[in-house]
């Protein structure tokens, strides 16, 4: 069995927990006993010893009692034997999927979850140190606990933890390969939505499509994007808006009122005609069905129907545990058994063959739209508005991989053009610049490729500035081509460039925050970014289309 095929046994069988599942956890772990992987003979003891025949590893199953009935007890509506039993399932039930030590390690951040928690077990997350975020999220995601708790916000913490983790990893290489699976993973799901579908298979993914087409765009949590209302499509003149509800919370000193109009506020963005369409069909679909409780974009019944259930009472709206299991079930059913591709679920290589992808969580597509915004100029503003950020100082971070995301947007976009693909929603990128094969040659040796400089117009030079803030830098120009094959040899000098403006872009920010610098500062130093930013990708896409000439030459 694939370790893909396991993790889906996984996911449908912790669809829900029940007293079914103990009893088939208390078997599994009689067969664990037989093989002698188990060296205790009670499923109730507090302490199992198992061993993978190298080492001897022990879990206590010691959860913090105190800890657990004040803070988690009225969250999961469970009692502590019931949370210790579903606790112990998931460990036995896990044991063909992971090694011991993995779980070693889960077991250990639940515990330490539940033991730090102080005063508010939503804002505590963030402080708690977190080894397995991605087994803790499956774990807490399979408990039955209603539909209106604050488990979906606990996930999304948790996500978050593992986004800030992935991060924070330095190797370029592993970057790279999540970026590339992004791209994949849009392809994947663009050409499986091209299709014919049953009307079933459609309304149970369309949550997942609209995910993607919003939130890489749009730098939503993943709790603004299901607290979408139903009425968020308006037209006007013509052209399409998206309202949408952003977090009113998040970096300030405001007390929680837990009613979304004082939490939230809504802002309205303008869409494309296809995006709306696409909003517009899923309402018509889904005219007939139960309007949720807090009446949003995404109704429930049509996601229940695949296990053959109805909608729970509670039924406020399409929670964060129910797009993570449309977008497991999608990784499996679409991504692994109809594409073919190996998924890598946990520990990615460091290094993407053909036909391997890396596991997409929900929250990471903010950190994958936020680029986007860099990438394409968005104004210090415009990020701090659609970030839902107070200051620009929040979206520092997402400056570190700006270089590794636009040399793997190049490649895939270079071969979507070779092959007449040209649609792609997670880049908008406009077209900007046409190299053809005429240019001027330059006194330094250089060419130029600009038409209009080339006409005696200079006003590609005008839209260059160095550096040192001199304007009409060659070097720095799109158009601009060193003599012969050593053009192609740049690539440290570009990505060097790209990295060394977003640093002063990070110290531009940094300033302002420390009271010393101007919001104009920011925004200078982002028109240098954007300018070696865009002079990176136009290198890169000439640079593939020169190694595809000396291939076929």
């Amino acid at each position: 069995m694939s370790n893909s095929e396991k993790l889906f046994r996984t996911v449908t069988d912790f669809t829900i927990f029940d007293n079914n599942m103990i009893e088939q956890a208390r078997e599994v772990f009689d067969d664990y006993i037989e093989k002698g992987i188990i060296l205790i003979y009670d499923f109730d003891h507090h302490k199992w010893e198992t061993t993978n025949e190298y080492a001897n590893i022990s879990f206590h199953f010691n959860v913090n009692t105190f800890q657990y009935k004040r803070f988690y007890q009225p969250l999961f509506s469970l009692d502590y034997e019931e949370f210790i039993a579903y606790l112990k399932s998931f460990v036995v039930l896990s044991m063909d999927q992971h090694v011991l030590t993995s779980l070693q390690t889960f077991l250990r951040d639940i515990k330490r979850i539940i033991k730090e928690t102080k005063q508010d077990v939503i804002a505590d997350i963030e402080g708690i140190k977190i080894s397995s975020p991605t087994l803790c999220i499956d774990f807490l995601a399979s408990l039955p606990y209603p539909d209106d708790s604050a488990v979906s916000q606990l996930l999304e913490q948790l996500d978050n933890a593992m986004t800030v983790a992935y991060q924070s990893k330095p190797k370029q290489q592993r970057q790279l390969a999540q970026f590339q699976s992004y791209f994949t993973f849009n392809d994947i799901l663009s050409d499986y939505w091209a299709q014919t579908l049953p009307q079933k298979q459609r309304l149970f993914y369309y949550p997942l499509y609209l995910w993607w087409q919003i939130t890489a765009v749009i730098p939503l949590r993943p709790r603004e994007f299901l607290l979408t209302q139903r009425n968020c499509l308006s037209e006007k003149d013509g052209k399409y808006f998206l309202t949408l509800r952003r977090n009113n919370l998040k970096g300030k000193e405001k007390a929680v009122t837990h009613k979304i109009s004082e939490d939230y506020y809504e802002t309205t963005y303008e869409i494309p005609e296809g995006l709306a369409m696409d909003i517009r069909a899923y309402l018509d679909l889904t005219d007939s069905q139960s309007a949720t409780k807090l009446n949003t974009l995404f109704v429930t019944d049509s996601h229940y129907k695949r296990w053959e259930r109805k909608t729970g009472v509670n039924n406020r709206f399409l929670t964060y545990t129910n797009l993570n299991t449309i977008l497991k079930y999608f990784y499996h059913e679409v991504v692994s058994e109809q594409y073919g591709y190996q998924v890598h679920y946990l520990n990615p290589p460091t290094k993407l063959e053909d036909k391997e992808i890396n596991y997409i969580h929900i929250g990471d597509t903010r950190h994958i739209a936020m680029i986007n915004l860099i990438a394409e100029g968005a104004s210090p503003v415009t990020a701090m508005i659609l970030a839902g950020h107070d200051n620009v100082t929040t979206s520092s971070h997402y400056f570190s991989n700006l270089s590794q995301f636009i040399e793997c947007r190049s490649y895939q976009i270079y071969r979507k053009l070779t092959s007449s693909q040209t649609n792609y929603a997670v880049s908008k990128a406009q077209r900007r610049y046409t190299i053809g094969k005429s240019y001027i040659t330059l006194d330094n040796k250089g060419r130029c490729y600009s038409p209009c400089y080339a006409e005696g117009d200079f006003s590609d030079c005008l839209k260059v500035i160095s550096s040192h803030a001199e304007l009409g830098a060659c070097t720095s120009c799109p158009f601009y081509r060193k003599a012969g094959k050593d053009y192609f040899s740049m690539d440290k000098s570009y990505k060097r460039a790209v990295d060394e403006e977003a640093l002063t872009v990070d110290e531009a920010i940094k300033r302002v925050r420390e009271g010393k610098g101007h919001l104009e500062d920011i925004g200078k130093a982002l028109l240098k970014l954007k300018t070696v930013s865009h002079s990176y990708q136009e290198y890169l896409k000439a640079k593939q289309l020169s190694l595809e000439e000396e291939s076929n030459g």
